[in-house]
């Protein structure tokens, strides 16, 4: 026997089978057993099928509505949280500007700062300009050099010197690529 037929047969067992003159409250026409729902709950199960239920645009409409309520709220709170931060970060300026951090010394830090930037980049143009300067003697005198040599030997001494300088690593001229590999 299933658990269905059980069921009805417990139930048959409580109101009568509906033979002997007894009504048969259990089953109805189709021997449906609905005796286990209450008089209440058919009164409410009768008044929802017949109460008046919304048409679908008038639902869509009723969504739009929630959905924008949601976003009025979402709204306000993302400008009362807006609000909070400002709050905060003017409560931590206020706090760090007391002591070291004080606003006004913090002026002054940055004018020295600004003072020191500026010393340092005269300094650092005074140097280059001094690098410049002793760059162009250091090529003045190689000239000078190259000329007094040229101008003092003929060209087999000028050939042994560059030789000489080639193998003392102080050659101003090309190198020959079998000097270069070796190290020389």
């Amino acid at each position: 026997m299933g658990k269905n037929q059980q069921h009805k047969a417990a139930q048959r067992g409580r109101h009568g089978d509906g033979e002997d003159g007894q009504p048969d409250l259990g089953t109805g026409e189709f021997g449906v057993d609905a005796s286990f729902h209450s008089a209440e709950w058919h009164a409410a199960r009768i008044a929802a099928l017949t109460t008046e239920r919304l048409t679908w645009d008038e639902w869509k409409e009723q969504q739009k509505e929630h959905l924008m309520s949601e976003e009025a709220v979402a709204l306000a709170e993302e400008k009362q949280m807006k609000e909070y931060r400002a709050q905060l970060d003017a409560d931590r300026a206020k706090r760090l500007s007391k002591g070291t951090n004080h606003a006004n010394l913090r002026v002054k830090a940055d004018d020295m700062k600004s003072k020191k930037k500026k010393k340092e980049k005269r300094k650092g143009k005074e140097k280059d300009k001094d690098k410049k300067k002793k760059h162009k003697k250091d090529s003045k005198e190689k000239k000078s050099s190259k000329a007094r040599k040229k101008a003092g030997s003929d060209e087999d001494s000028s050939a042994s010197s560059d030789s000489e300088d080639a193998q003392n690593g102080k050659s101003d001229g090309p190198v020959r690529l079998s000097d270069f590999l070796q190290g020389k």
